[in-house]
């Protein structure tokens, strides 16, 4: 009988997920945040989980070479479209990557919560989100096709 392995580990290792509730367009957020927060987000090709899907969502980027940190603000809501409905009270999410601190993690969160316009800053738990691994690999794989070409 043949014997089966299994890789013991967090698949969300390194991944932080934070939601925004800010009623602005992507494209007012995104400035205020990078101003407020010191990122440098730019818009690359909008984002869907899906190949098929009719609705796509705003993607913006930011790589911090020299502190090895990835950021990604997605837009959650396009029109009555939402990117993650279990999470539908959010506008926006601001995935990160790599090594996030819990100290940097609270600077971040009370710089978005300084922002103008930003209603509410909650920090997610990927691992009670049914859809957190689809997310991360739909954006891992956005990423690679946008910054390989």
């Amino acid at each position: 009988m043949a014997r089966k392995l299994y890789l013991e580990g967090d698949f969300f290792d390194g991944y932080s997920l934070v939601g925004i509730v800010c009623g602005l367009p992507d494209f007012r957020v995104t400035h205020f945040i990078n101003q407020y927060c010191h990122l440098e987000l730019k818009k690359y090709k909008d984002f869907s989980l899906r190949e098929d899907a009719d609705s796509r969502f705003s993607w913006y980027c930011f790589r911090h070479e020299e502190l090895r940190r990835d950021y990604y603000l997605i837009q959650n809501k396009n029109g009555k479209d939402i990117l993650l409905p279990p999470l539908r009270n959010f506008d926006y999410f601001l995935l990160l990557y790599g090594h996030i601190t819990e100290q940097y993690m609270r600077e971040l969160l009370a710089s978005l919560r300084r922002t103008p316009y930003v209603t509410a800053v909650f920090s997610q738990d990927l691992n009670a989100l049914k859809n957190g691994a689809l997310l991360i690999e739909k954006n891992e794989l956005h990423a690679v096709g946008l910054f390989t070409q």
